[in-house]
């Protein structure tokens, strides 16, 4: 009885942690944290463990009402405990205490680490020597207007042009595998890099090329380091390197560059690193 209600609710956290998202929800991939139960007498705990380089803010969810009910802290490569269950219990009420009521998020980056400097200058994320268009900046019309967009830049790089670090920090997320480009269906499936920074918030560099990356989880980099290679994938209609900084909750903040501090980048202008 017991093994069959350890694999009902593991199942269950596996579905609800994995399942499909809304545009503002958190984005998730499996081997970001693993879930499982440890028991001690008679209490199950529901251990989350991070697999990642990165701090990992989870959410508890009212199924309800979508409201949340909880938060942890998951620092990088740790665990944390995020229930506890009597296991003498029936199986059914365990079962429809989670089930029921509860479904599980998270997001990369927590709250209380964050602490956006944003008078920071960044580095043009491309090559020195010429210049590149914006092809959509803050607020743009075609796809930068939800909060985890809204102050993003596409810049107007070819497939195969090298991409740099705009600004030093830790890598904590390559992913390289995809290598188709189309539609919605695709939003999920685009190569990128995530660094982490000091003040921690999180640069993602987006597009990237099949096997188009230079860099490891775990490394440390410095600015203007070649990190990788513009590409075509994931939910694009051309090639283009989308760059975004954000802060907890996937909330994409402003960022400034070397030699255009304080000035919003236009989408149309061309910009050189300076």
């Amino acid at each position: 009885m017991k093994n069959n209600i350890l694999s009902v609710i593991l199942l269950f956290f596996t579905l609800a942690v994995f399942s499909q998202k809304k545009a503002d929800e958190p984005t998730t991939y499996k081997d970001d944290l693993s879930f499982g139960w440890k028991e001690n007498n008679d209490t199950l705990k529901l251990i989350a463990r991070s697999k990642i380089f990165a701090p990992i803010q989870l959410y508890f969810y009212s199924r309800k009402n979508n409201s949340e009910l909880n938060s942890f802290l998951l620092k990088p490569k740790d665990s944390v405990v995020l229930a506890s269950i009597f296991s003498t219990k029936e199986d059914s009420l365990i079962t429809n205490r989670f089930n029921d009521s509860i479904r599980v998020g998270y997001f990369f980056g927590h709250k209380s680490l964050i602490h956006p400097k944003l008078d920071y200058p960044y580095r043009l994320p491309f090559k020195k020597g010429r210049k590149y268009e914006v092809s959509q900046s803050f607020n743009g019309k075609n796809s930068h207007h939800s909060k985890k967009s809204k102050y993003a830049i596409d810049f107007q790089l070819n497939a195969g042009e090298k991409v740099y670090a705009a600004r030093g920090g830790i890598v904590v997320k390559v992913i390289d595998w995809f290598t188709k480009q189309g539609g919605k269906e695709l939003i999920h499936a685009a190569n990128k890099i995530v660094i982490l920074h000091d003040d921690g918030t999180m640069a993602s560099y987006v597009h990237l090329d099949y096997k188009g990356s230079f860099v490891k989880e775990g490394q440390r980099i410095n600015k203007g380091d070649k990190i990788g290679v513009s590409g075509l994938t994931g939910y694009t209609r051309g090639p283009h390197l989308h760059f975004v900084v954000r802060k907890e909750n996937d909330i994409a903040i402003p960022v400034y560059f070397e030699g255009y501090m304080g000035k919003t980048l236009k989408t149309g202008k061309l910009y050189k690193v300076k």
